[in-house]
């Protein structure tokens, strides 16, 4: 049995090619520890969605979990999506239990990505209330009990003729956030934002960058000047260098089309912020990586960025 620590989800980290600070590691499995649930914020391609992954995986393999529910939250999830809902079937009308529940009843730890998309308060509803250690009566049954459903914390008492459902004491809830999502952010609910630790999974430097793309790909590490405008993960240019890798086995690939063809797939979708001076730094940035007949192109999309407004470059 693994032991449910930093080092131990390095290992399994480093076993899934990916490489994360020391100081992150170890932040995530101490607040985990402490009885915490957890968000993950930072910059695109961190690895936020994986490495909650990673941790929930080790809860499993150190047995604190049965394995992991992995969802991504929408903008139109309410409580009957997480907590649940009556579904009508030729039967009548029977409990369908949402994300949350489901997590709960079966010991899997919950992974929720992209947390910001969400409307926090009303998703979540009455689960805040079980995060907060006091139990929630619920205004459903499921099929052969004739007393409603609660949940509990785990050392919580169960209200009288309810139908409990207890929480596991290591049960715990992991979500992402992007770093760009500031505002949602700051939106949180206090109630919310008190019952988690947030994380904020930082991206390495150049350099490991450049180690995880040696290989057939490596020319993607010409686009590293990016980073000076927008803070990018590594799991961009992983994406990138792979991709790059297989193109350039085609016969019409030249280094400076797979690069560009590179760009525009992974890279220019994260750069919709730049202002007028951005967009120009970026192109002078870029350009000398580029043979000329790539460069026009190059500087054609770099305009498309800023929403097709007129700009020098």
């Amino acid at each position: 049995m693994q032991t449910f620590s930093a080092t131990e989800l390095e290992s399994l980290a480093h076993a899934h090619g990916m490489v994360f600070p020391d100081h992150v590691l170890a932040e995530l499995v101490a607040a985990l520890d402490a009885g915490k649930h957890v968000v993950l914020t930072g910059a695109p391609g961190t690895g936020k969605t994986t490495l909650a992954y990673l941790v929930a995986e080790l809860a499993r393999a150190s047995v604190r979990s049965t394995g992991f529910l992995a969802v991504t939250a929408s903008s139109e999830w309410d409580t009957e999506d997480t907590i649940g809902r009556y579904m009508a079937t030729p039967d009548g009308p029977v409990f369908q239990p949402g994300v949350f529940l489901q997590a709960i009843e079966t010991g899997q730890w919950l992974v929720v990505d992209e947390l910001n998309r969400s409307n926090f308060d009303g998703a979540f509803g009455p689960l805040f209330t079980v995060l907060a250690g006091q139990a929630v009566t619920l205004p459903y049954k499921r099929v052969g009990f004739v007393d409603p459903i609660s949940i509990v914390p785990p050392d919580g008492d169960a209200p009288p003729n309810t139908d409990v459902v207890r929480v596991p004491e290591p049960w715990r809830l992991l979500a992402t956030m992007n770093v760009f999502d500031r505002e949602l952010l700051f939106r949180l609910s206090y109630a919310l934002m008190r019952r988690f630790a947030f994380i904020e999974v930082e991206s390495p430097d150049d350099d490991v960058i450049r180690s995880l793309v040696a290989g057939p790909g490596e020319l993607i590490g010409e686009l590293l000047p990016v980073r000076r405008l927008v803070e990018l993960g590594p799991a961009l240019y992983v994406d990138a260098a792979k991709f790059a890798a297989r193109r350039l086995a085609d016969a019409d690939a030249t280094p400076s089309r797979v690069l560009y063809e590179a760009f525009y797939a992974y890279f220019l979708p994260q750069l919709d912020a730049l202002d007028d001076d951005g967009a120009r730094e970026l192109f002078d940035l870029l350009a000398p990586a580029f043979d000329l007949p790539e460069q026009a192109p190059l500087r054609r999309v770099v305009r498309q960025v800023l929403g097709g407004r007129p700009i020098a470059l």
